[in-house]
């Protein structure tokens, strides 16, 4: 499915500017498991299928369209611009959105329509999300099964990569170009789920400031950190309009840095790589892999 990669960023990158809290809605009802539910974020469209609650949803927003199950599912607009009334006409018991669309919130809730408000900035944030979705859906059983799963694969890896160098680890998460040359990069900073990945995957995040939340560096602030690692992730191939092969071409003319005079620079392509959900531990070990390629790894360690 086709889809605007800019706006997808800034889709992704609002809820770590704004920095709310997590919260489910005070109409959530706990003694009533919902059986009509409205999914406006991907990753929880994915954890309502990882848990098992697909046939609980009446409706998604545009851009969940994994797993290939979730695009045949009513479409109700843009994530954080929903069209309310196709909401109305699925008559849903709940709402799960982010909390950065507070005005949605607002509106659903005068409708008399349950929310239920998400946050999924850290891989805590997303542990606590998928227990949350659980409890609301009913899907406790199924929720701890998986959470269980991700303590598997963070210990195996944490374990892999225990007393290994720490190779100091660049996410770029958007660059903007001039003349065909990189001008700006959006970076993983401290409080968000990639950084929780690189110490994990047995790295350290090249950008160590605390603020900004986004970090957004010019051509001269990537030379002075002068990654030993670099990871440019982007979604799948159809939502972005991005030519690899150029902006391969474009990371490659940056000799001076270090994580490209030797060879380690790393694109991922995979919507899994921009969507914080359960597959967040298959990135985990992409980038432990990635970070520790001298490791032998097993084939298969992935959600």
């Amino acid at each position: 499915m086709q889809h605007n990669w800019p706006l997808l960023l800034v889709t992704f990158l609002l809820p770590l500017l704004v920095g709310f809290n997590i919260q489910a809605s005070p109409t959530v009802q706990k003694q009533t498991t919902p059986i009509r539910i409205v999914s406006l974020v991907p990753s929880i469209t994915e954890t309502l299928f990882a848990l098992q609650s697909s046939s609980q949803l009446v409706g998604v927003s545009n851009y969940c369209d994994y797993p290939p199950a979730s695009q045949s599912i009513t479409k109700v607009g843009r994530g954080l611009n929903p069209n309310l009334e196709t909401i109305l006409k699925l008559a849903p018991d709940l709402v799960v959105l982010s909390p950065s669309g507070q005005k949605t919130i607002n509106q659903l809730e005068q409708l008399g329509i349950t929310t239920l408000a998400i946050k999924s900035q850290t891989l805590d944030d997303i542990r606590l999300s998928i227990k949350l979705i659980g409890q609301a859906t009913g899907r406790q059983p199924e929720s701890a099964l998986l959470l269980a799963h991700f303590d598997t694969q963070i210990n195996m890896i944490e374990k892999k990569v225990a007393g290994q160098p720490r190779p100091r680890v660049m996410i770029s998460m958007g660059h903007s170009a001039g003349n065909n040359d990189f001008q700006q990069f959006y970076i993983a900073g401290q409080q968000d789920f990639y950084n929780d990945l690189i110490k994990l995957a047995g790295g350290i995040n090249v950008y160590q400031k605390p603020i900004p939340k986004v970090p957004l560096i010019s051509l001269e602030g990537l030379f002075h950190l002068n990654p030993e690692v670099i990871i440019d992730v982007f979604p799948e191939a159809d939502d972005h309009t991005a030519s690899i092969k150029q902006v391969r071409q474009q990371w490659t003319e940056l000799k001076h840095i270090s994580a490209i005079k030797t060879e380690r620079l790393h694109i991922i392509e995979a919507d899994y790589a921009t969507i914080p959900g359960p597959r967040i531990i298959k990135l985990l070990t992409r980038f432990a892999k990635i970070i520790h390629p001298n490791l032998d790894w097993p084939r298969d360690t992935t959600y």
